[in-house]
């Protein structure tokens, strides 16, 4: 697979799924992780990227051709078309690099690093009982000033804690694991959509409350297939 495309998983089901398969794919080209002159990964490919049936990888690309946005060339694969180049680039490249890559406009402060006991979901993904103690980063991360992202990451104490404020002032909680920690990566999945801010989120990004807001839950698991964060 691609490194433009590690697992995406979309949890909207309001929206059909070729619809949100097709602007996934546009926001990479906004963004510049695809260039306008690339050919896409093959159909088997982005089926497998997106956990869905390849008829609906072939509805979310017809949808595309038919915005003039992409063509088919016989037995040569799916290109973007002359038209694509004139979409809006960004300064910031795929759904993992917009949010939380650290670059020289950027600035990511941590707003609390903490022990708590752990419930629920995150008990049952870390594979930890209920109520054991695991560590808790929060972060927020502006550009230019301005609030872009709030951040809540849950890892077992034993990485946690080799894990300092510092580390995560200068570079993503992925290269924390990989460059300070040296645990090699496995499987990264990334569950989006569309939710309504709560207190908390709307205070550290500075909008109102149930106003909507791109919600991400990245998953990550090391070489072994054991859970990290």
């Amino acid at each position: 697979m691609s490194e433009h495309f590690e697992r995406v998983v979309f949890d909207n089901r309001q929206i059909p799924l070729h619809y949100q398969i097709a602007d996934y794919l546009l926001m990479m080209l906004e963004n510049g992780s695809l260039r306008h002159l690339d050919r896409l990964p093959p159909e088997e490919e982005l089926k497998r990227a997106f956990g869905v049936s390849r008829m609906t990888v072939r509805h979310a690309l017809d949808h595309l051709i038919q915005k003039g946005l992409l063509y088919r060339k016989q037995g040569r694969g799916t290109f973007w078309t002359e038209k694509a180049s004139s979409v809006p680039k960004g300064k910031l490249s795929g759904i993992n690099r917009e949010i939380f890559r650290i670059t020289e406009k950027t600035e990511v402060r941590v707003l609390s690093k903490r022990d708590e006991p752990a419930s629920g979901e995150v008990a049952d993904f870390l594979r930890v009982p209920a109520g054991a103690p695991i560590t808790v980063f929060e972060r927020l991360r502006t550009l230019r000033g301005e609030p872009m992202s709030y951040s809540v990451n849950y890892l077992p104490v034993r990485y946690g804690h080799r894990i300092g404020r510092g580390h995560l002032e200068r570079m993503t909680m992925m290269e924390t694991l990989e460059r300070i920690l040296k645990i090699p990566l496995g499987t990264v999945e990334h569950v989006v959509e569309i939710t309504r801010a709560g207190a908390e989120t709307a205070r550290h990004l500075k909008v109102p409350v149930l106003d909507p807001v791109l919600t991400v839950k990245t998953t990550i698991l090391d070489g072994a297939s054991e859970p990290l964060e």
